[in-house]
């Protein structure tokens, strides 16, 4: 692990980013004069990526696998589409809390969850609890995270719950989680937290973020890691996590306008900022700063690109690309027929082409652009929701060169009793999921390979 994070830093050293000073000449030795062109601090500065809940070709996915509706960690292979349980305990059935990838015992949502997310080496399992948003109150949360190898558990999870913490104890800072964003620097966790905690004063409503450091823990600790809080902000605007730039946390902080009396209205008039969080809880200059009812795509979780904003004005069906290091903005191209769409939705960037989703009453269309040329390629729609409105298919994970994508669904006919003792038969169609090449899929191939899952029913 140790020689991991030096290799990832000495990467950082190497990526022209927004403020790395440039690499002296190769045919130049290097000398003390020309490694003072990166300051001590920045070239030390932790570089993150995002955990992810994909790790060498397998999709990690809490799900239901029969009819019993339990819980279980189950992957899904991106190559075969084939859904599998995480357990290696030998002879296992997987059918109770015995089994060792044994999650919960209902598919509905209660106040204590189980996530599990991987950095390609390891699985974290994520315990937390959620009371505030079930009403109840006066409870401490509970927070911890366990680690695994990437086959899963080596005991029945509820046992190793129970017990002491293998990695960190309590990180949850209030009793209202709403998100959480994980990520590493090659030797540590980062988790940047989302809540709406009731104002001590007033009892409303208020936005907290908060960005904690899974450092160290002293000598003699109970769990060789803990949590640390680096930076906390409580306000009645949100600040959302929109992704990585460089290896550094970007955030949009959304400013209120004045209350009009319409939630719609608030928000138009409203402002934000894209700022860069530093790790150790600097809240940067604006990188860029817009109106939100000004644009089609300002919604917080908006993913940065390529070290790009991706946007498109409000009335216009031009697309802008900001560059974020530079602030230079320019028009990649113009989409026909979005001029009057809803909201235009940057989905990745692959090998150099943008996909985006333009939508309005009528269904969705998806573009692919060359980001260089701006040349532009209509995918077509592949199935329609309740029947009648176009739609591409879903991307729900996206690893490497390969994807998993909802292509459609396969209508089903249920048959129950009512109370009345009378029988009702009603349409209720399954999901159809496949995984692909996802270069391929960019080129307009549906040549997919459909998955096969443990339980029909199931939502990955």
């Amino acid at each position: 692990m140790k020689q991991r994070i030096c290799l990832l830093l000495a990467a950082a050293l190497c990526l022209a980013g927004c403020t790395a000073a440039p690499a002296a000449p190769a045919s130049q030795p290097a000398t003390a004069d020309t490694a003072e062109a990166v300051p001590a601090e920045e070239s030390a500065r932790p570089v993150l990526r995002e955990l992810t809940r994909c790790a060498d070709g397998q999709y990690y996915v809490a799900s239901g696998i029969d009819e019993s509706g339990q819980v279980f960690l189950t992957t899904v292979n991106l190559y075969d589409g084939r859904q599998r349980v995480c357990c290696s305990r030998p002879g296992c059935a997987h059918q109770d809390e015995s089994c060792w990838a044994w999650m919960r015992a209902s598919t509905v949502a209660q106040p204590q969850w189980l996530d599990v997310y991987t950095d390609g080496e390891r699985l974290y399992w994520v315990n937390r609890s959620d009371y505030g948003h079930y009403g109840m109150e006066n409870n401490t949360p509970q927070s911890s995270v366990f680690v695994t190898g990437p086959e899963g558990a080596a005991a029945p999870p509820a046992e190793w719950l129970a017990g002491t913490p293998n990695y960190c104890g309590d990180f949850l800072q209030d009793n209202s989680c709403m998100d959480i964003r994980w990520f590493t620097d090659g030797e540590t966790l980062w988790a940047y937290i989302t809540s709406n905690p009731p104002d001590e004063t007033t009892g409303e409503q208020t936005f907290a973020a908060t960005l904690v450091h899974l450092a160290p823990a002293p000598e003699g600790s109970e769990v060789p890691y803990a949590a640390q809080v680096v930076w906390r902000q409580v306000r009645d605007g949100n600040t959302g996590y929109v992704g990585l730039l460089d290896g550094q946390i970007v955030v949009q902080v959304q400013y209120p306008g004045p209350d009009t009396g319409s939630l719609a209205d608030n928000y138009k008039n409203s402002t934000s900022e894209l700022r860069v969080l530093g790790c150790d809880g600097t809240l940067g200059e604006p990188l860029l700063t817009f109106t939100n009812g000004d644009w089609k795509n300002t919604v917080n979780g908006t993913t940065i690109l390529d070290g790009h904003w991706y946007r498109m004005s409000l009335h216009s069906a031009d697309l802008e690309a900001v560059d974020l290091c530079t602030g230079e903005s320019r028009t990649l191209c113009t989409l026909p027929g979005a001029e009057d769409s809803n909201s235009m939705t940057p989905e990745l960037v692959y090998n150099g082409r943008l996909m985006v989703d333009v939508s309005d009453v009528a269904g969705d269309t998806r573009y692919v652009i060359d980001t260089a040329t701006g040349d532009t390629v209509t995918l077509p729609a592949t199935w329609a929701k309740d029947g009648a409105v176009p739609r591409a298919p879903v991307f729900c994970q996206v690893a490497g060169d390969r994807c998993l994508m909802l292509v459609g669904t396969q209508d089903r006919m249920l048959t129950t009793m009512g109370q009345d003792g009378a029988t009702y038969t009603f349409n209720s169609p399954l999901s159809v999921y496949a995984v692909s090449d996802l270069g391929a899929y960019l080129d307009g191939d549906q040549d997919w390979q459909i998955c096969t899952l443990l339980d029909p029913d199931t939502i990955l």
